[in-house]
This record gives C-alpha cells, sequence and structure tokens, in this order.
C-alpha cells in the first residue's frame, strides 16, 4: 500500500497538502480508517484530473486556505 494510506494521520494530511499544492482544512473529517483514506485519495486525484492537474478551491471533505 501507498504510504499515505498506511502512515500516520500526519503523514496522510501531509500527502494531501502536497497532492493540493495548499494546506487545508476539513469540511467534514472522515474516521480514520484505510477506506476512508483511500476514497479522500481517490477523490483528490479525480477533482485534481477534472481541473486539469489543479486542485479546486475545495471539493466536500476539504478546503484549501
Amino acid at each position: 500500500m501507498d504510504k499515505h494510506i498506511e502512515g500516520t494521520w500526519e503523514e496522510f494530511e501531509a500527502w494531501i497538502r502536497d497532492a493540493i499544492g495548499s494546506d487545508f482544512r476539513w469540511r467534514i473529517r472522515p474516521r480514520d480508517s484505510v477506506s476512508n483514506r483511500q476514497m479522500i485519495a481517490d477523490l483528490i486525484m479525480d477533482n485534481i484530473k477534472r481541473n486539469n492537474g489543479k486542485f479546486p478551491e475545495g471539493d466536500t471533505f476539504i478546503q484549501k486556505i
């Protein structure tokens, strides 16, 4: 598994910051589980792909700050 999925919550949040290129705040903070981390990671990557390589200002779970 990828480190951001199996590491600590802090490592997961660091991966999110790197992936979206910004600090962020949780709109809805999911319970920490492998399946939730995978779902969040998939949503982030899908949003980036749909927006020509840029993460939008926010999505269902996170908001760039």
